[in-house]
């Protein structure tokens, strides 16, 4: 799954209808994009629509299940929802129905008009049978009165031979339901809605049929999502509407920002200096980049545009990546999962050795704290490189004596390993 956060806004904002399209794709894989399909002024592209990437396991009902879910973990504001908008053959539809009880499911107009052009266009009808049809569809699709639905029904019965007119549905032009919230749409809102719709779903379908690994293709679909991304239109109703209703200015960026330094503001407040530096270094790759984040049962798959990595729900304390299993401290993928949930650092995450106010293990800090002025100092002819040497010995000596016997054991294979790599293999370094 992917999602970033002016995709989240976007929902918050207009979390009514929502319109869900599939794509196929290379080795039976397929692309599923959650749309904003009500009435959006204030968004400007097609782009700007999108508020939801994901690609399933497989589709199962089971598979689709999770992926509805995680949909729902991304956006408290999907209880909300009320119209929802599918393809027809979109698979396991209860699925979808049970994610969303309080919504309707409807077939999307967009979907049936994009389904009877195509089987048009391949009927192969004499030219002008086909372009009068076409161009009969257009008017339907941009002024979806019940005269033009009904001129186009019988358009399509006096120029297509009745052994081909099941196979059109026909008779989903006469079904209010289906156009009931799209004919209440102007002909130049109805014009724009499909022309950015078919730019999206063209453009994400072309770079998931490319047939990259999984992981590049979520990341080729987030840069295509990033690329042509629109907002706000400053000048529209809405917006201005929007700064009425918040006069405090908590726009989306301003939340993001907040959280951002209320996390920051926690590491330093919670963990040593040594520890915090660590840590705020690591949050800055995550501020700085695009994180993919998939939902499991009992961990999230965390991928900050590198390797994946699975984070401990349990308390947000354990990550699989290497940073966290050796300092013990959160992580980039942990404080991607604080900065989602806009959560901060509590001290339970945080190993005791690196949290201020330990008397216990003063020495400790005291020792991590000379390291790091060691690490920092730059190199000075006029200083004896023994004393160098013999100081950070008896600093690495001390921060191995101070820590528990599974810190030690971790410790001592780092340390372990870059002496081995460093000095040998051939040559056996004594600890």
């Amino acid at each position: 799954s992917f999602q970033s956060a002016a995709m989240g806004g976007v929902f918050a904002r207009f979390p009514r209808a929502l319109l869900v399209h599939r794509a196929g794709g290379p080795a039976g894989r397929a692309l599923y994009v959650f749309l904003v399909a009500g009435p959006a002024p204030a968004l400007r592209g097609g782009m700007a629509r999108v508020v939801h990437l994901a690609v399933p396991r497989d589709e199962s009902a089971g598979s689709l299940s999770r992926m509805y879910g995680a949909f729902r973990a991304f956006n408290p504001a999907w209880a909300e929802t009320r119209l929802l908008l599918v393809g027809p053959g979109l698979p396991q539809p209860p699925a979808l129905a049970q994610a969303f009880p309080a919504a309707e499911v409807h077939l999307s107009v967009f979907h049936l008009c994009k389904r009877l052009q195509q089987q048009i266009q391949r009927l192969a009808l004499e030219g002008r049978a086909e372009r009068l049809i076409l161009a009969a569809l257009s008017d339907t699709m941009c002024a979806a009165t019940e005269s033009s639905r009904r001129k186009m029904h019988a358009l399509l019965g006096d120029l297509v031979t009745p052994d081909l007119l099941p196979q059109l549905h026909i008779h989903w032009l006469l079904d209010d339901e289906i156009w009931a919230v799209h004919r209440e749409r102007t002909w130049g809102d109805s014009s724009n809605y499909f022309r950015d719709l078919e730019v999206v779903t063209q453009g994400l379908s072309q770079v998931f049929s490319t047939g990259l690994s999984l992981e590049s293709c979520i990341t080729s679909l987030a840069q295509h999502y990033q690329n042509p991304q629109s907002s706000l239109d400053p000048s529209s109703p809405v917006a201005k509407l929007e700064a009425t209703e918040n006069p405090e200015g908590d726009s989306e960026e301003e939340i993001n920002r907040r959280t951002e330094e209320l996390i920051e503001q926690s590491l330093r407040d919670i963990c040593t200096e040594p520890a915090a530096r660590l840590c705020l270094s690591e949050f800055a790759v995550v501020q700085k980049s695009v994180q993919l984040i998939g939902a499991g049962e009992d961990a999230l798959s965390i991928q900050v545009l590198e390797d994946a990595h699975r984070v401990d729900l349990k308390g947000l304390s354990s990550c699989t990546c290497h940073f966290n299993q050796v300092f013990q401290l959160p992580c980039r993928h942990i404080l991607a999962v604080l900065n989602l949930d806009r959560n901060t650092l509590q001290p339970e995450m945080l190993s005791r050795q690196w949290q201020k106010g330990r008397d216990a293990h003063q020495a400790g800090r005291d020792s991590a704290d000379g390291l790091l002025e060691v690490l920092k100092s730059s190199w000075n002819k006029s200083l004896d490189k023994s004393l160098v040497v013999s100081f950070l010995t008896a600093e690495i000596s001390r921060l191995l004596t101070h820590c528990s016997r599974e810190e030690f054991e971790c410790r001592y294979r780092t340390l372990r390993e870059l002496a081995d790599s460093w000095i040998g293999p051939y040559v056996e370094v004594k600890l």
